[in-house]
């Protein structure tokens, strides 16, 4: 990519917000090195990986980064042989076991981000290692006695001699307090060794080594001859357990170097996960929304139209007004006209910027609606670079870099050209930009281009491979608005800023004077048709408030319909289950007289006046029982509907009006009130013919007549099921409460099948075997949903 369009653009500012994102060293490195891709291949794969990282987060899944540290030159070291220290050790086992962490939690996921496990394959498995570190090293730093039995060894050695050593020099000290010989009553080392502070003048009282004498020349520190012996053999262990450290520091280093380039390879790959994550982190914090979590490939285009919606310069801060920008395709470039200050610049910046961005893996901070089209080259020509120098003008500056450009232009390429034929005469700048134009176009550039000369108005209008395009400007406030407006050129508006700043009158009208009947007209005209614009994104937005107001209202109604449904259906239970109990009770009491009949134990005439009564009871709780069950009107199938029509639709309580028939999509547009909406015809309820018409005649659908017990004996299991699915659902159009399966019992095999079925069936509330008298486990009761 261009070197000239990255630093015009700001590239580089973006990645240094990126490089903020990220978690240690190699991270930001590697963010600051970043650059946008030119094949459409490596594009789709950067913004894939993207994709991956943001599903990550979606999940709630972290790829972990904590303790990670840049050791590559550690690495580097082991690998020449040169030991580590046991802190160094600690910072590469750190960062190995972390790599080795974000694998795992990669692997754990990869058949949902195959992109990201391509990279985690980098990692190695460096567990050996960083086992051997944790176990050899402690978290001070220090290494362990555990290290090796060797250096425990020693150390039990040392200790033992130490306190043979201190035992000794104590003994000596003591001698010397005694007989008043020596300085003080401490003992003290001088080189390593134990050694009694004593009196200049009693140092041939006492035998020993001399080690050192104090700046005074009043104390001579001396090693009494009786701990000599001790001493040399502490300090012959302390030689052997510092050979033995040395030794299980190039233990471990060797680990380590043997696997140079494994090692890189790994923290290398950690900070590549680092980078994408910080592109998630800063993608985030710009709201952007591209690439959608998973998705780095449906919104990218290879060739055609570049559509930006709610676009948002990346560096801008505050209340940004978001862009909305479309250029390729149908249009091979667009003009953008208007006054300084307005937001040209920024309109084209926003543009290539984001092209950048998109080309280089990163979040875009627009709509998920935008669609981005990629080049294999993009050139910019923005600002002033003039140079005193190098005697550039600003023309100058500008004229070099577009014949770079018109030297490297070709298919595939997209030029960003801002002041386009600035800083120069008028007429021939005008001239020398629609040249410049006309060359970009005819060698198949896709190009955008900002400018204040107004002939270059009527060439875009006139040109059909290019579009107009302006920034608006508030005469009241004399301040941008930074809204673009696609398809129509500027408007000068340098006079009526002029007279709003209070610019005598006279100089105004003499202005006025030189200019042409026809710059008014096209002014007006170009302001009439501004409002009319106006007018109608007002129209279009009343009309969208409108419209979430009737389905806003629409889902209330269906909420509060829902809740009245769900209490009707709660109080329809407890009566049912009232009346079950209450079945259930004069079934007992049935039971229990019979059985008092059977033995003879009671007044036959008032036992039968008592049967009687009970089935009769039986009967009217038998009728309680049964479900009100609420018929739904039968479904409308709407064959004819003519404008003027009432229509009554479903969740909508207001009578609508037919403006239409019946449409190619099966709609209708309907009038309620004030509101204009369409509806598909399968919400339509009921149909009232408009005054004078005969009225509609909508078929309602019968009933059919269904058994209440179904035979299954005697079929085989798949063939009963069949007819089992067939005569369920008729049952319960007919608004049946129960139905009885009769299965029979032999092997159990055809009872098996039928239940699992029953078992979460949507038309079954609950089964159960029928009473013993009526069947027992041959039959299944199946209580139907209603």
């Amino acid at each position: 990519m261009d070197a000239h369009t990255i630093r015009v653009l700001e590239f580089e500012k973006v990645l240094g917000l990126l490089a903020a994102e990220t978690a240690f060293s190699i991270g930001r490195e590697l963010a600051l090195q970043v650059r946008p891709a030119t094949d459409f291949g490596d594009i789709v794969l950067l913004q894939q990986q993207t994709a991956e990282v943001r599903l990550l987060d979606q999940l709630g899944i972290d790829i972990p980064f904590a303790g990670a540290k840049d050791v590559r030159p550690l690495v580097h070291a082991a690998g020449i042989g040169q030991a580590l220290d046991p802190s160094e050790l600690l910072d590469a086992a750190q960062t190995l076991r972390t790599a080795w962490r974000a694998k795992q939690v990669i692997e754990r996921v990869r058949d949902r981000i195959p992109h990201l496990g391509e990279i985690a394959d980098w990692v190695s498995d460096f567990r050996r290692f960083t086992d051997a570190v944790d176990e050899a090293i402690t978290p001070r730093g220090e290494v362990a006695d555990s290290a090796s039995e060797q250096l425990a060894t020693t150390r039990r050695e040392l200790r033992t001699a130490q306190d043979r050593l201190e035992r000794s020099a104590q003994s000596a000290l003591a001698d010397a307090i005694r007989r008043n010989i020596a300085q003080e009553g401490l003992l003290t080392e001088r080189n390593g060794r134990k050694v009694i502070p004593i009196k200049a003048e009693n140092r041939g009282m006492l035998a020993g080594i001399v080690h050192d004498v104090s700046s005074s020349g009043a104390t001579v520190f001396i090693e009494p001859m009786g701990v000599v012996d001790a001493g040399n053999q502490v300090r012959e262990l302390q030689l052997a357990e510092e050979r033995e450290i040395r030794r299980v520091l190039q233990r471990l280093t060797a680990l380590l170097g043997d696997r140079e380039q494994e090692a890189i390879d790994t923290v290398t790959t950690l900070g590549r996960l680092d980078v994408l994550n910080a592109k998630v982190r800063l993608g985030r914090r710009q709201k952007a929304e591209l690439p959608p979590p998973g998705d780095g490939t449906s919104w990218l285009r290879e060739s055609g139209a570049s559509l930006l919606v709610k676009g948002r310069h990346p560096l801008l801060r505050g209340d940004v007004v978001p862009t909305d920008f479309e250029v390729g395709g149908a249009y091979q470039g667009v003009l953008i006209t208007g006054p300084n200050t307005g937001g040209k610049t920024v309109a084209l910046k926003t543009l290539g910027l984001l092209t950048l961005m998109a080309q280089a893996g990163m979040m875009v901070p627009c709509a998920d609606t935008s669609r981005i089209a990629v080049y294999e080259r993009i050139y910019a020509d923005i600002g002033d670079e003039q140079s005193i120098e190098q005697s550039l003008s600003t023309f100058s500056s500008h004229m070099r870099n577009i014949t770079d450009i018109l030297g490297k232009a070709a298919p595939g390429t997209l030029v960003l050209l801002d002041e386009l034929g600035a800083g120069t005469d008028p007429t021939e700048g005008a001239a020398l930009a629609r040249a410049v134009l006309e060359t970009l176009l005819e060698r198949g550039c896709t190009l955008v281009a900002t400018t204040h000369h107004g002939e270059l108005k009527a060439f875009a209008h006139n040109d059909s491979r290019l579009r107009n395009a302006s920034v608006e400007f508030n005469l009241e406030t004399l301040s941008p608005t930074y809204h673009l407006t696609i398809g129509l050129p500027g408007q000068s508006n340098a006079i009526a800023i002029a007279r709003r700043l209070g610019l005598e009158e006279e100089v105004l009208q003499r202005a006025e004077g030189q200019l042409s009947p026809e710059h008014f007209e096209l002014e007006q005209l170009l302001g009439e048709i501004r409002d009319e614009r106006a007018s109608a994104a007002e129209a279009r937005r009343r009309e969208e408030l409108a419209r979430q107001e009737s389905e806003e209202l629409r889902v209330t109604l269906a909420e509060r319909r829902d809740t009245i449904e769900q209490e009707r259906a709660g109080i329809l239970d407890d009566a049912h289950r009232e009346a079950e109990d209450a079945v259930a009770e004069v079934r007992r009491e049935i039971e229990h007289l019979r059985r008092r009949a059977a033995t003879r134990d009671f007044d036959p005439r008032a036992a039968e006046a008592t049967l009687k009564r009970l089935d009769a009871d039986l009967a009217k709780l038998g009728a309680r029982a049964k479900p009100a069950r609420r018929t739904a009107p039968p479904p409308v199938t709407v064959r004819s509907l003519d404008a003027g029509d009432h229509v009554h639709v479903r969740d909508i309580p207001q009578v609508g009006e037919a403006l239409t028939g019946i449409g190619e999509d099966g709609r209708v547009e309907v009038q309620f009130g004030s509101i204009r909406m369409k509806v598909s015809v399968d919400r339509i309820d009921r149909i009232e013919p408009a005054p004078g018409t005969a009225p509609v005649a909508l078929p309602a659908a019968p009933r059919p007549h269904v058994p209440m017990e179904l035979d299954l004996r005697g079929q085989r299991a798949e063939e009963a099921l069949g007819n089992f699915e067939s005569y369920l659902d008729d049952a319960f159009r007919a608004g049946l409460p129960f139905v009885r399966i009769i299965h029979g019992k032999g092997t159990g095999a055809l009872r098996a099948a039928i239940r699992e079925s029953l078992h979460g069936h949507p038309l079954v509330r609950r089964y159960e075997s029928a009473p013993p008298e009526q069947g027992g486990d041959g039959v299944t009761v199946a209580v139907l949903a209603g």
